[in-house]
C-alpha cells in the first residue's frame, strides 16, 4: 500500500474515471472530508492507498457523498495491483439543503452513514467485495453509529440504522472501468426499521427479502436515493 510510483502511473486515470461517473450525475465539489490526521495510524482500518477521503456531488434536489481512496491503485505483497478494494461506496440525500457547507454535510445522518460503511468496507477489504459480487445485494446494521435528526422509523432498538447496500440504477453508472481493475460504484439505501428487521427474519431467509425489499424500492422510485421521510416499503 501507498506505492507513490503506482500513484503517479495510475491515479490520475483512476480519478478523472470515478469522477466523470459523478459529474455526469451533478457538480462535484473541489473540496473534500478528509481527516487531518489518518485514521489508520491511529487503530483504524487502513484504506488503500492510505488516503482516506469523501467526496460530494450535488443537484438541486439532492447531494452525493461518496468513499474517496477505497479504489485507489494499490500493490499487495501476494497478488497483481489493482484498483484498490475495487470499489467506491455512495449514498444520496434528497432532504439536506443542498447548500450546506462540507462539514455540514459530514455531521449529517448522510455523512456519518456513508463514513461508517466506508470504514467498514476497508476494514472487511475484499471479503466485502467478493460477498456483495456473489450475493448482489446486502444489508449492513451500523449499531454504534449516532445519526443526527433521523426519526424513529429509521433506527432499531438493537440495532441502531441498516443500510442496503447494491441497488442500482439508470441514474449512476454500476462501474466504472479502472485502469487497473474494474471499479463498482456501490450504492448504500437508508432502510426504515421494519424493512430492515424484514430482511433479517423473514422466514424465507435474508437473500430472498434483500431482493423483495429492493424490489418495492424500485417500484416505490427513485431507488438509489434515501430520505428521512420516505415511506416504508414493508
Amino acid at each position: 500500500m501507498g506505492d507513490t510510483g503506482l500513484d503517479e502511473a495510475f491515479g490520475p486515470a483512476t480519478w478523472a474515471r470515478i469522477e466523470a461517473a459523478w459529474t455526469s450525475w451533478g457538480h462535484l465539489d473541489q473540496d473534500v472530508i478528509a481527516p487531518l490526521i489518518n485514521p489508520a495510524f491511529m487503530g483504524g482500518p487502513a484504506w488503500p492507498g492510505l488516503r482516506q477521503a469523501h467526496s460530494i456531488t450535488r443537484r438541486t434536489d439532492a447531494i452525493l457523498l461518496a468513499s474517496s481512496g477505497l479504489a485507489d491503485p494499490t500493490t499487495w505483497d501476494d497478488d497483481e495491483s489493482t484498483n484498490g478494494f475495487e470499489v467506491e461506496v455512495y449514498a444520496i440525500a434528497s432532504d439536506l439543503p443542498v447548500d450546506s457547507d462540507t462539514m455540514t454535510v459530514a455531521g449529517s445522518w448522510l455523512g456519518r452513514v456513508v463514513m461508517a460503511v466506508s470504514n467498514q468496507v476497508a476494514h472487511l477489504g475484499f471479503r466485502f467485495t467478493d460477498t456483495l459480487a456473489q450475493s448482489g445485494l446486502l444489508t449492513m446494521a451500523l449499531p454504534y453509529v449516532e445519526l443526527p435528526d433521523v426519526p424513529d422509523p429509521y433506527i432499531d432498538s438493537d440495532d441502531g440504522a441498516v443500510v442496503m447496500i447494491g441497488l442500482t440504477d439508470p441514474e449512476i453508472p454500476d462501474a466504472v472501468t479502472g485502469p487497473l481493475s474494474p471499479i463498482r460504484l456501490v450504492n448504500l439505501k437508508l432502510l426504515t426499521r421494519a424493512e430492515g428487521r424484514f430482511c433479517a427474519s423473514h422466514p424465507e431467509g435474508s437473500d430472498y427479502a434483500r431482493r423483495e425489499v429492493a424490489r418495492r424500492l424500485v417500484e416505490q422510485g427513485r431507488p438509489l436515493y434515501s430520505g428521512l421521510d420516505r415511506p416504508s416499503v414493508v
